[in-house]
């Protein structure tokens, strides 16, 4: 559910809409990347949680042929921020994903725009769809946006699952995900995977959701152990899935499942579709075929295309290939252990406890070592909580999503989360000049929430399960 102060405030903004008309609201969250990362594009099992922090967006139809993007934050922090365009220029935009990248990054005030501006265009052309008219749509939001909580795919999925609602299509989790990610990848350019999509799609309040990103499908949920839970700091850093360092990870894993899949070939055996496939093991016995570092052009030259369609090959750039390759196939087996481990603690066993811990220290060490995605910021809130440790009931913690920067993930027993996160925040702060985010709490998935109809009455609006 929303909390009362997130309601109260969300709705004294309704003021500002048509008072004859309907409005649709969906409530999504953030998530926490607690086991998976960025290893979902090579077909990883993921374990992710829902935040408490997360966005509303609502939709109303207008009297004209122009759609209205607003976004604020809650609790009046900063000012509102809008941008508009015709129903016209939508429509042109669903000939060519280009052109609508090329609108938005022409424009940097409207650039935030792409991610909800982007969903209603994927969901325009991938559905077949055209609009009976213009509308509103409105977004608040609690979490703050490059934090590396997945604000973006919050407003993404938040924008479709008001505009489904409206528009009463009927689509499910699963579609609604894969078109928040096309939106991502085609129109504001960034090279994600479909994890952040799912988990705020289809997560549920106090659980883990496991899903298996071949390409997509989730395969059930995680209890967290009695007596424990995920909280998320902030390190401060700001994170960017478009930004070159995730890209060029990810750049490096698909050029070394194409060397990979030419040694395969010559010896008659099938081609990877996802690195995952590969166990351990398996990799151990072909990585000396994978080279450290190898450039643009040199990888070009000698195998012609990496076959990633959401990026592309910089000639001149050097990419690391054996490290990323690494990491996402032995991050896949942590995270089954992960999981595992949990199951083993359901009862909150310590022994289970401080194993799933453990699993997180090594992700992080991967994303630091294997794929150089960690930043000192981040590695100095990990190494705090890997001070107090264990015996004092914090079990570990790793960095998230596309890492070099954004939150970090903090495993632990409750009452020790309570007693320790504030005196780490409170060090963090010493040393960035800020006091960090904590994300505490979670809340419900897109479709576990669910939508609401407001409709208008006299003195303000009522509403109903849409």
């Amino acid at each position: 559910m929303m909390k009362p102060s997130e309601v109260a405030d969300f709705e004294r903004r309704l003021n500002g809409f048509i008072r004859a008309k309907p409005i649709w609201v969906a409530r999504v969250p953030a998530r926490l990347d607690v086991m998976g990362g960025i290893a979902d594009y090579s077909g990883a099992n993921v374990c992710q949680a829902t935040l408490g922090a997360g966005v509303l967006a609502a939709v109303q139809a207008s009297r004209d042929r122009l759609v209205r993007i607003r976004t604020e934050r809650a609790g009046g922090e900063g000012l509102p921020v809008e941008t508009e365009f015709s129903l016209e220029e939508v429509e042109d935009a669903c000939a060519d994903y280009a052109s609508v990248r090329a609108r938005f990054a022409a424009h940097s005030l409207a650039s935030w725009a792409a991610y909800a501006g982007g969903s209603l265009v994927a969901l325009l052309r991938e559905e077949g769809i055209r609009l009976p008219t213009g509308f509103h749509l409105r977004l608040l939001a609690t979490a703050p946006m490059n934090a590396g909580i997945a604000s973006s795919a919050a407003v993404e999925i938040g924008t479709l699952c008001a505009l489904n609602a409206w528009l009463g299509l009927g689509l499910g989790a699963d579609r609604i995900a894969q078109l928040g990610q096309i939106a991502e990848n085609r129109v504001v350019g960034a090279p994600c995977g479909i994890m952040d999509q799912m988990a705020i799609a289809s997560g549920r309040r106090g659980k883990l959701l496991h899903v298996v990103c071949r390409p997509g499908s989730v395969e059930g949920r995680v209890d967290v152990p009695r007596g424990t839970g995920f909280v998320g700091i902030n390190s401060m850093v700001r994170h960017s899935v478009a930004a070159a360092p995730y890209g060029d990870v990810r750049i490096g894993a698909f050029m070394g499942r194409r060397i990979l899949n030419g040694l395969r070939k010559q010896k008659g055996l099938p081609p990877l579709s996802y690195l995952t496939e590969l166990t351990g093991n398996e990799l151990a016995a072909a990585e000396r075929h994978l080279p450290g570092r190898m450039t643009g052009a040199d990888f070009l030259a000698r195998h012609r295309t990496h076959e990633d369609t959401a990026t592309v090959i910089r000639p001149g750039t050097v990419y690391r290939v054996r490290g990323p390759v690494r990491h996402a196939v032995l991050e896949n087996e942590r995270v089954l252990r992960f999981m595992e481990a949990l199951r083993s603690a359901r009862n909150g066993d310590e022994a289970g406890c401080a194993a799933a811990g453990r699993e997180m220290v090594a992700a992080h060490e991967s994303y630091r070592d294997e794929c150089r995605l960690s930043v000192p910021e981040v590695d100095a809130l990990v190494e705090a909580v890997r001070r107090i440790g264990p015996r004092k009931g914090l079990y570990g913690a790793k960095i998230t999503g596309g890492g070099a920067g954004g939150t970090v993930a903090v495993f632990g027993r409750r009452e020790a989360l309570t007693q320790h996160i504030p005196g780490i925040a409170a060090e963090h702060a010493r040393r960035m000049g800020a006091a960090p985010d904590v994300f505490w709490g979670t809340s419900p998935g897109a479709f576990e929430f669910g939508a609401r109809r407001y409709a208008p009455r006299a003195g303000g609006w009522t509403w109903q399960p849409a």
